[in-house]
C-alpha cells in the first residue's frame, strides 16, 4: 500500500520514566481519512503517546514518520492539530478573534489589519463543523460544545488535515458530545485523520472505523469497528483495573438525619432553591456544565455565598468535603506529589497538642489510601503530574476522604476516567452513603445519577426541578432534559 502525505506511523516507540516503562514499543498505522478510536483503562500510557506526538516528551526510543518523512514529533505541523479539554481559547475574545490567535495576521496595508478578511475566513471554517454563529460572537456567550467547535474549526482555517482530539468529550453533555462527534466523523469522511482518545463506549463504536485499545503501555486490541462485540471491549477495558476495596467501616441502618438545608437559596441564574441532605442519602443534579450545578454544589460546600436564602448546617461541627468539576485547575497542585496532595486538606488529623506535625501517621493514613483506592502506580512521592486523569481523580477523592466529613460534595465525579475506574468510584459512594454520610452528586453525565443516586432533579432554564426517585428516571429522559 502506498504511503500518502497524511499517513501516520509509530514504530516501535518506547518510553521510560526511570524504571518506569510507560510504552513497551508501541507499533501503530493511521491511514489519511481514518477515524480511529484510542482507548485504555487509566495509566495504559494513553496521555504519553499523545505527549510524544506532539512533542511535549521524547521518546526514549522508536520512530514516528509523517507520510514517507521520519519527524521528532507532529507537533509545530501546520497540518496536524491537536485539541485537549482545554482547547486553548479565550473567553474574553470574539470567536473571529480567537481564530485568528497565533496565526500571521492578514493585513490591509503596514499595520491595519484587515478584519473582514479575517471574519469571512473565520465564517468558512464554522461551516466545516456545522456551527452557525457570528463570528463577532463573544466566546463567553457559547455553550462548552460550541467552545469545542470553534477549536476544531481554528484548526481547519489553518489547513489541519489531522486532527488529534484527547478527551474533550468528556466535559460536556450528552447531546454536544453527540453533536461534536458527528462533526469529526464528518470531517473523516472528507478526508480529515481523525484520532479520539475517549472513555465513552458509544462514542467509539458508534462513530469510529477502528478502535486501539492500549493496555499497560502496549497495544492489545487494533480492529475495525463494525460489529465489534461490545462486551468484550468493555471486559478488555477491565481487565488491567484493579478491584481495589474501600473500607468503609460500620453501615448507617437507616439514618435519615437532616445534616444541611438549603433554604430559599439563590446562586447564579437559577430561581431559589430548596434541598435538604440527610445523612445516609446520596442526592443528584443534573443539567448542562453552565446550567448552575456547580453552582449549587459550591454553595452547599460553603464556598459560595447566596445571593439569596440560607444554607443552615444542622448538625454541630459539621464537615464538608469538596471534589471540584475541574481537576486539573481546581483540585490539584500539579508539582507536589501524591501525599501532599492527599494531606493538604486534613492536616489537622495529625498535629499533637503542641501543634507539631505527626509525619509518620500521616504518611501511614496516605499509604493506606493509596492502597484502598488502588492508585497507580502506588508510590507517595510520585509528582501529580505524571498521573492519569483516572489516577488523579482517586487521588482527589482520597483527599476528601482524609477529611472524614459528614457530607461530601461530588462535582463530574467521573469525568475522564474509564469503564473499571467510574465503577470503583460508583462503589466508593454507595460506601460514603452506607457509613452514614450525605453525599451530593452534581454532575452533567446522566450515567452518574442513574449508576449512584436516591433522588435526581435537573436544571431545565432557570429552575431547579423538583426531586424524584431516580429509579423513575431513564437516561433517555435525563439526556433530552439537559
Amino acid at each position: 500500500m502506498s504511503v500518502s502525505a497524511d499517513d501516520v506511523e509509530v514504530l516501535n516507540l518506547t518510553k521510560a520514566f526511570g524504571s518506569n516503562r510507560a510504552l513497551k514499543g508501541i507499533n501503530l498505522t493511521i491511514r489519511g481519512g481514518e477515524f480511529v478510536g484510542l482507548m485504555g483503562p487509566n495509566g495504559a500510557g494513553k496521555s504519553t503517546l499523545l505527549k510524544i506526538l506532539a512533542g511535549v516528551y521524547s521518546a526514549t526510543s522508536g520512530e514516528i514518520r509523517l507520510g514517507a518523512r521520519s519527524v521528532p514529533s507532529l507537533g509545530g505541523n501546520p497540518g496536524v492539530g491537536f485539541i485537549h479539554q482545554d482547547l486553548g481559547l479565550a473567553e474574553g475574545l470574539t470567536i473571529a478573534e480567537n481564530m485568528s490567535l497565533g496565526a500571521p495576521p492578514k493585513r490591509l496595508v503596514g499595520p491595519i489589519l484587515n478584519k473582514r478578511a479575517e471574519r469571512e475566513e473565520a465564517t468558512r471554517a464554522l461551516t466545516r463543523v456545522g456551527l452557525d454563529r457570528d463570528v463577532n460572537t463573544m466566546l463567553s456567550e457559547l455553550t462548552a460544545g460550541e467552545k469545542a467547535l470553534v477549536a476544531i474549526a481554528r484548526l481547519f482555517g489553518r489547513g489541519a488535515q489531522i486532527l488529534i482530539v484527547d478527551e474533550t468529550t468528556s466535559t460536556l453533555s450528552p447531546p454536544e458530545a453527540n453533536r461534536l462527534i458527528t462533526s469529526l466523523a464528518a470531517a473523516a469522511k472528507n478526508g480529515v485523520t481523525v484520532v479520539v482518545v475517549s472513555h465513552k463506549l458509544h462514542e467509539i463504536l458508534e462513530a469510529t472505523e477502528r478502535v486501539v485499545v492500549l493496555i499497560d503501555g502496549a497495544i492489545v486490541a487494533d480492529e475495525p469497528t463494525k460489529g465489534l462485540d461490545r462486551a468484550a471491549l468493555v471486559e478488555l477495558l477491565r481487565q488491567q483495573e484493579t478491584a481495589g476495596s474501600v473500607h468503609t467501616g460500620s453501615t448507617a441502618e437507616g439514618s435519615a438525619e437532616d445534616l444541611i438545608e438549603l433554604r430559599d437559596v439563590q446562586v447564579g441564574k437559577l430561581d431559589p432553591i430548596n434541598l435538604t441532605l440527610k445523612a445516609g442519602e446520596v442526592v443528584g443534579i443534573s443539567g448542562m456544565v453552565a446550567s448552575g450545578l456547580h453552582e449549587i454544589a459550591y454553595a452547599v460546600n460553603g464556598n459560595l455565598k447566596p445571593k439569596h436564602g440560607r444554607v443552615v448546617l444542622l448538625r454541630p461541627g459539621l464537615k464538608r468535603a469538596l471534589v471540584p468539576p475541574h481537576r486539573e485547575t481546581q483540585g490539584c497542585f500539579g508539582g507536589l506529589s501524591v501525599r501532599e496532595n492527599m494531606a493538604v486538606a486534613a492536616l489537622p488529623r495529625w498535629r499533637s497538642l503542641s501543634r507539631i506535625l505527626n509525619r509518620r501517621r500521616e504518611t501511614l493514613d496516605c499509604e493506606t489510601m493509596v492502597r484502598d483506592l488502588s492508585v497507580q502506580p502506588p508510590e507517595l512521592d510520585q509528582h501529580f503530574d505524571v498521573l492519569s486523569g483516572g489516577n488523579k481523580q482517586k487521588v482527589i477523592f482520597g483527599r476528601a476522604l482524609l477529611r472524614q466529613p459528614d457530607v461530601y460534595v461530588l462535582c463530574e465525579p467521573t469525568r475522564g476516567v474509564d469503564v473499571g475506574t467510574r465503577s470503583e468510584i460508583y462503589r466508593l459512594i454507595r460506601g460514603l452513603a452506607n457509613n452514614g454520610a450525605a453525599v451530593l452528586v452534581a454532575s452533567s453525565d446522566a450515567e452518574d445519577l442513574l449508576s449512584v443516586c436516591d433522588k435526581s432533579a435537573i436544571i431545565v432554564g432557570n429552575t431547579l426541578r423538583p426531586f424524584r426517585p431516580t429509579a423513575e428516571l431513564d437516561a433517555s429522559e435525563m439526556e433530552l432534559m439537559v
